[in-house]
């Protein structure tokens, strides 16, 4: 056909045999449809009656008669094959789909796409566009189709989602889905064998895979994501129910809006419910969390706590009354903050300074996550953290080693100085003390349970007998709580002060180091005084006589001197403790927690003491227990609990020189570095360790003694690692001026090393920050041009830089035939070891949890890494598992070995805990802790022992005692 420029088109001619020039619209909702495109050929067909029917067979004289093949009674037309015909209602009824409520509208049809009159009379042919439901009950419409496409898997056909079918990036370039990457074949029958390789459909480009990862190991395509649509509503949500709704919390009195912006972080969720035992206002409730706690307590669900009453006015904080409960209901949060706005200014005061202080010394104190009322009926109750095991079942263990158990209790006596001490720091002075005040966390750390203290004090204020509940008060104390006068109008400044606390915490040392509790709380009078204190010093004396705290007597007893400025200060005890127990002349740093006191508040005679005092009756038994439910909850938190505070207790040893044992845990000490230790590493049976002064030492596995000093950088020694080959071991170790040195390890370890050379000559990006060694030979090495180098071992030579990092490369580990990159700009990228390409990145997109990566460690399908703000982040197949804050400070080293997991850094603390995979969940388990004497900068595990650098030049070694 000639068009109007007279040249002949197949498309002139198409339309000239149609005898239309306009294109037929009547398929483009079957073309539009979001399947594959194999449906949408058959739903055309279909919908032409085109299909290979008997009926249209027989028509066409290529089947002999067009009887159903099935049921052989009725012409196999389309209608009878996919409706009619009884061989297919099976199929509907599965499908859930009642066919004989099913009826098909007849629309109109294309005549050209009729068949003849006479056939389309013996068998109705309409074209089956619409199913109509005969049912009026639910009427309900569904939105038209959307004129853009959905993104579709070029594979499948099938529209990408967010859950089922993520749309994968492959190293070539090209989007497949999750199902059908996992579905193609290998490239090859050697990669088969190795599961390391497949090829695109699209391309046909050979690419690296990992079978043993699967699909999530490929970076996800975030562009097509965006344009995915948001997951519909459930239809169950738009039906109205019968029911009412239940009736929403009012808002906040103005007063309480002012009371909440003091309290914000200081009121527990309504789930917590922690309350398990019945309480008096003298005595303490104990239970446990029935929820996990988020931000800003960050308490597990299950995490014992103990509940202190506060006096509320009875009508503010009850339930609402039977007329009001049909329309008012005020919330959670109202409650509470009602009951304290009916508290006194200076009770609220002393509860917010509380609940603020336990948070600044949460290493030293139990905190007091915050306050609580039950759904039910008053009062407030302040919560506050519990450890079961209180100082005063220190008495009741046997004594198997006299001077192991002193020291234990001299480590206890240290810890419970830093407590007193940081609340002076806080101008809290508590007045009285007893060894229940005291208790022992599950890592054997000695802590102040201000709740205990608090119960304690209520019980003096309610004249209880200071002997008969254990309590241990000043003699100017004890003045002051005889005059009632004084006491009401608080004119006792001048009499109460830090030295107040010396004298108390005095006698809590002798009564453990004495294991004789009613020796202390034996004077009750002025006469009787010097009586008593020349037999407690006596006691005291016959006690420590022998051992390692024996000198430790003299401040003791200064400590219970009866007038207060005879007293020393708890800093003075402090560095006495602590000189004995390191046998070190060096000068002790006092914690800095001293501060010029301004105006002390004392706890025993403030408001929340008091405030019980006229209307308690006193109790008679002389301990607070718990009860017998607590008691078992208790021994089941403890079930995961290893040794006592004498196995911990040793791990606080790591500043001894030479070979030193506490409990079941000795440490040893490595001096010979000049700087902070920078790398740790093993090879061909020897330790190696790396320095800011320049040089790195080689040290002996079997009695870890000096051997040699390798020097020759120019710069300081930021990374270091060892290779173990068939033919030679090699030591390889980058410094801060870009410099890398390979030094050959045999026997006469010559002190040149076997080569060297600089990676930049540029001053912007010089420094080595990591190095890495793979099996397949190549050196890699990160730095601060945010590139990663791969070096050949055999010539030395640069094959690969891998780029994408944003930032200074930090650190890098290999592992599985993939290697693993840590960055300042807080992701952590996987290469393939064969080809050096990209694999996926790992990042946490939360808000404000991006920080500098500082350490990776791998074992198995897991990636650990620690970061600059204290968190460490655990991966599993390349999917974030496990985030949490475990430490203030940075923490610059982490190492997961089997299933337990070390980190360690600004916070001078080594956290040892357990890995457990439960339910497909990942649990972290506390093991143990080890304090240090300065910042962590590298842990090493080999052979049952725990190799740490730390930046006071020495490196220690934990291990078992034999």
């Amino acid at each position: 056909m000639l068009s109007t420029n007279a040249a002949f088109s197949s498309r002139g001619a198409y339309r000239l045999l149609l005898g239309s020039t306009s294109p037929d619209d009547s398929g483009a909702p079957i073309w539009k449809t979001r399947v594959p495109n194999k449906v949408k050929v058959f739903a055309w067909l279909f919908f032409k009656n085109r299909l290979s029917t008997r009926e249209n067979l027989h028509r066409k004289n290529v089947q002999p008669v067009a009887t159903c093949s099935r049921c052989g009674a009725h012409t196999e037309s389309w209608r009878h094959v996919f409706i009619q015909c009884h061989c297919i209602d099976d199929l509907w009824h599965r499908l859930g789909i009642d066919m004989e409520r099913v009826q098909l509208t007849d629309t109109a049809i294309p005549k050209e796409y009729l068949p003849p009159a006479a056939a389309r009379a013996a068998v109705p042919c309409p074209r089956p566009q619409l199913l109509r439901f005969e049912e009026t009950t639910i009427m309900a419409t569904t939105a038209p189709p959307a004129d853009d496409d959905l993104p579709e898997c070029p594979v499948c056909l099938s529209p990408f989602d967010a859950v089922s079918a993520v749309p994968r990036v492959l190293p070539c370039g090209h989007s497949l889905c999750g199902p059908c990457i996992a579905a193609l074949p290998p490239a090859s029958a050697a990669s088969s064998a190795a599961g390391s390789s497949i090829r695109c459909p699209l391309c046909s480009q050979c690419v690296p895979f990992s079978r043993a990862l699967g699909p999530s190991s490929l970076p996800k395509n975030l562009a097509l994501i965006a344009l995915l649509p948001s997951p519909p509503r459930s239809a169950a949500s738009h039906i109205p129910t019968a029911t009412a709704p239940p009736p929403l919390p009012l808002p906040l009195h103005a007063a309480h809006s002012r009371l909440l912006s003091r309290f914000r972080y200081a009121v527990l969720p309504e789930s917590a419910s922690p309350l398990r035992s019945a309480a008096t206002p003298t005595r303490l409730a104990f239970g446990s969390l029935d929820s996990d706690l988020g931000a800003p307590w960050f308490c597990a669900r299950g995490r014992p706590v103990s509940l202190l009453s506060i006096e509320t006015h009875p009508s503010e904080g009850g339930p609402p009354t039977e007329q009001e409960a049909v329309f008012y209901r005020p919330s959670h949060a109202a409650r509470v903050l009602a009951a304290l706005g009916a508290l006194s200014d200076a009770a609220r005061e002393e509860l917010a300074g509380l609940i603020a202080s336990s948070a600044r010394l949460a290493r030293r104190v139990c905190r007091v996550y915050g306050v609580w009322m039950a759904p039910d009926a008053p009062p407030l109750w302040m919560v506050s953290e519990r450890h079961p095991r209180s100082a005063a079942l220190l008495l009741e263990e046997e004594m198997i080693n006299r001077e192991e158990t002193v020291i234990g209790i001299g480590f206890v006596a240290m810890e419970a100085c830093e407590a007193i001490m940081s609340l002076h720091g806080e101008d809290l002075v508590l007045g009285c003390l007893g060894l229940d005040c005291f208790c022992l966390d599950h890592f054997g750390h000695c802590l102040l349970d201000l709740n205990q203290t608090l119960a304690l004090c209520r019980r003096i204020q309610a004249g209880a007998s200071a002997h008969d509940i254990g309590a241990f008060i000043a003699p100017e104390v004890a003045a002051v709580l005889a005059d009632k006068l004084q006491r009401k109008d608080h004119d006792f400044d001048g009499l109460i002060g830090c030295s107040s606390d010396v004298w108390s915490l005095g006698c809590v040392l002798v009564a453990l180091l004495t294991r004789d509790e009613e020796l202390v709380a034996g004077w009750n009078s002025e006469a009787l005084y010097d009586d008593w204190e020349k037999e407690v010093v006596t006691r005291l004396d016959a006690s420590l006589l022998g051992t390692q705290l024996e000198s430790l007597a003299a401040i003791i007893a200064s400590c219970l001197r009866y007038d207060p400025k005879c007293r020393p200060e708890v800093a003075d005890v402090w560095k006495c403790i602590r000189g004995l127990l390191m046998k070190s002349c060096d000068v002790a740093v006092v914690p800095d927690d001293i501060v010029t006191h301004k105006s002390l508040r004392c706890v025993l005679l403030g408001e929340l003491s008091s405030m019980f005092a006229d209307s308690c009756s006193v109790e008679s038994d002389d301990k607070t227990q718990l009860s017998q439910g607590a008691v078992e909850n208790s021994l089941n938190q403890d079930d995961g609990s290893n040794g006592g505070f004498l196995n911990n207790r040793g791990n606080d040893l790591s500043g001894i020189n030479g070979q030193q044992s506490a409990g079941v845990v000795k440490s040893s000490t490595l001096l010979g570095h000049r700087d902070c230790v920078t790398g740790l590493t093993i090879g061909a049976g020897l330790l190696f360790s790396s320095s800011y002064d320049k040089t790195i030492n080689v040290w002996s596995l079997q009695d870890f003694s000096h051997i040699q000093c390798l020097k020759g950088h120019e710069h300081k020694i930021t990374a270091i690692v060892a290779v173990d080959n068939d033919n030679s071991s090699l030591c390889i170790s980058g410094d801060s001026g870009s410099g890398i040195f390979v030094w050959h390890v045999d026997s006469t370890l010559k002190e040149e090393p076997l080569n060297k050379w600089y990676e930049h000559n540029d001053w912007l990006f010089r420094g080595i920050n990591c190095l890495a060694v793979s099996e397949t030979g190549y050196l890699y090495t990160g730095s601060r041009d945010k590139s990663i180098k791969a070096w050949s071992l055999e010539d030395y030579s640069l094959r690969c830089t891998m780029t994408g990092h944003k930032s200074t490369v930090s650190c890098l580990v290999v592992a599985s035939g993939i290697l693993y990159s840590g960055s300042w700009d807080g992701t952590i990228r996987s290469w393939w070891l064969t080809d050096h390409t990209p694999l996926s990145v790992l990042e946490d997109d939360t808000a404000g949890s991006i920080a500098p990566v500082l350490s990776i460690s791998t074992e198995g399908n897991f990636v650990a890494s620690s970061y600059e703000n204290g968190y460490f982040k655990i991966w599993k197949n390349d999917v974030l598992v496990k985030s949490e804050k475990l430490q203030n400070g940075a923490i610059y080293a982490v190492k997961l070995s089997g299933k337990w997991l070390y980190t360690g850094g600004w916070d001078k603390v080594i956290n040892i805990q357990e890995l457990l995979e439960v339910e497909s969940e990942i649990e972290l388990q506390d093991i143990a802790s080890i304090t240090c004497d300065s910042i962590i900068t590298s842990i090493l595990s080999w052979d049952e022992r725990l190799i740490v650098g730390l930046s006071s030049r020495d490196i220690m070694v934990y291990h078992k005692a034999s």
